[in-house]
């Protein structure tokens, strides 16, 4: 099963996503919560501590890489088995769930 939360800021998707996460993995689920947001707060909902989460090191981007389908165009693959990648960036949480945290912004740019 995979479920995507999405939606405007402020509206709980954080909130929803970890306690969805945090059910599901209590109910015996292999449970992967994926925080792609650019202030990730997840950790915090999945009960890790704001100190830990703080040094918790996102996913890099060469995990990815380009290939060219049938069609003749470009789509972006995994490079790394999964497994490798949970093994590597992923982070036990409460309730059996494991974190990865796709990205964080260290500072603002030109935009």
């Amino acid at each position: 099963m995979k479920i995507a939360v999405a939606g405007k800021g402020g509206s709980g998707k954080t909130t929803l996503a970890g306690t969805l996460a945090r059910v599901l993995g209590r109910q015996g689920q292999a449970v992967v919560a994926i925080d792609a947001d650019t202030n990730p707060n997840l950790a915090i909902t999945l009960g890790i501590s704001r100190e830990t989460a703080a040094h918790i090191q996102p996913v890099p981007h060469e995990i990815m890489g380009e290939q060219i389908g049938f069609s003749g165009q470009k789509h972006r693959v995994l490079v790394v088995a999964v497994q490798d990648v949970l093994a590597r960036y992923g982070v036990p949480a409460a309730d059996k769930t494991t974190l990865l945290l796709m990205g964080r912004v260290h500072h603002g740019g030109a935009g």
